[in-house]
């Protein structure tokens, strides 16, 4: 291949790659939300298409009929848990949140108990740095409570007036207007994919060949195997940091119940607790270290050692299984850098929202299982094959042995 040819590859590969940029950002941030009822009624009736099949080969009913059973059990069991667990959150998120209120409502304690403990680490200091350390200590620590006692006196002054101030309830109101608004679009948009559901589920293979049809042969095949690797890879990607968090939920829960028992803990809201700290735990960076690390901090400042160094051994627990339990749930194949993975959440944060969270670096481990199997060719499948430190690039071939 000459240098012209070279360049125009280069060149057509950059307009595909542009082309699919524009699309993707179009899709996600214009048309995702509108697309996501068909899209998870096709998942779903994709992977029912096993037991469909098995249970119309064992029993009397038709593939329609049984279609509309899986499809509804997945629905109630999928209703049942969400108001189950979603009442059990609520009503603890509930009580924490007036739990932490309170516990914050006496700032004064909090912030000489940071002071005090400040303080004693910069004895250690020598004395002239000491000095100069307590005297910058005591002006923050007395600007903080001067700002928070200024705060307090505005708002009794306003609400000792005319009446009751209630302006501080106008953020809360106003989010809780604007999700009351989209309730009829979500249950609309549940519906119809339920409905979408039904329909894909049953009619499954000829809703599929329609799609073959649409294509060349040969993007046939590639389409067909496409789609059995992204399964396959998504499927275990999900089940894998499924069972993860649920571990972490476990470890965090047995954990926190076990110090409560010791008389170390003697709050309450485990169940809550432990459920947000395994939902960071899924997110590269953050972890489970985001909540145990500062709560076993506060709790030595507070002199509340016993639950202090509880927290610490939770955390290091969680972290030693981890290491043991991940390598061996998560295959290699759909393993990112952590930086890249980093790079995708921020970005996709960025650009499309809340959702770009999640559906960023889910493409990126799409597309990096493709180059991998040779689907498509973005960069070389060389690099996907790990290195240890120190060992080259590509094995030498072996030579007979000498005699």
């Amino acid at each position: 291949m000459n240098l012209a040819e070279k360049r125009r590859n280069t060149l057509i590969s950059l307009v595909y790659f542009a082309v699919f940029s524009v699309a993707y950002y179009l899709f996600v941030k214009f048309a995702f939300w509108m697309a996501a009822p068909f899209i998870f009624a096709f998942i779903i009736a994709m992977f029912l298409q096993r037991p469909i099949k098995y249970i119309s080969r064992k029993t009397i009913l038709n593939r329609k009929l049984t279609s509309v059973i899986l499809v509804l059990l997945i629905v109630l069991v999928l209703l049942g848990l969400v108001g189950l667990v979603g009442y059990r959150i609520w009503t603890e998120f509930v009580d924490f949140g007036k739990y932490i209120t309170a516990k914050f409502g006496n700032y004064t304690e909090v912030v000489s108990s940071v002071k005090l403990w400040v303080e004693n680490v910069l004895s250690h200091l020598p004395a002239s740095l000491s000095d100069k350390a307590k005297v910058t200590i005591d002006g923050m620590t007395s600007s903080i409570l001067n700002l928070a006692e200024k705060s307090e006196g505005a708002a009794a002054a306003s609400s000792s007036g005319t009446g009751i101030n209630l302006s501080f309830l106008a953020t809360p109101l106003t989010g809780i207007l604007s999700t009351a608004r989209q309730i009829p679009a979500v249950l609309t948009a549940f519906l119809i994919g339920i409905i979408a559901c039904f329909f894909m589920t049953s009619d499954y293979e000829n809703f599929t060949n329609l799609i073959k049809k649409s294509v060349s042969e040969e993007h046939e095949a590639t389409l067909v195997k496409a789609k059995h690797i992204i399964v396959d890879i998504l499927g275990k990607w999900v089940r894998s940091y499924a069972l993860i968090l649920f571990i972490t939920f476990c470890e965090i829960f047995l954990g926190l119940s076990i110090l409560k028992a010791a008389g170390l803990y003697t709050g309450g809201y485990i169940f809550v607790i432990a459920v947000c700290t395994a939902l960071l735990d899924i997110l590269p960076v953050f972890g489970t270290g985001t909540v145990l690390i500062p709560w076993a901090v506060f709790s030595l400042i507070t002199h509340k050692i016993g639950l202090g160094i509880g927290l610490i051994v939770i955390y290091a627990l969680i972290t030693v299984i981890r290491q043991v339990v991940e390598p061996k749930l998560v295959s290699a194949n759909v393993d990112m850098h952590p930086v890249v993975t980093l790079m995708a959440m921020y970005l996709g944060l960025q650009i499309f929202g809340v959702i770009g969270l999640i559906i960023l670096p889910i493409t990126l481990v799409v597309i990096k299982t493709l180059n991998a199997e040779g689907i498509i060719h973005l960069w070389s499948r060389r690099a996907e094959e790990p290195l240890t430190e120190g060992s080259p690039a590509k094995k030498p071939k072996a030579g007979k042995p000498k005699k």
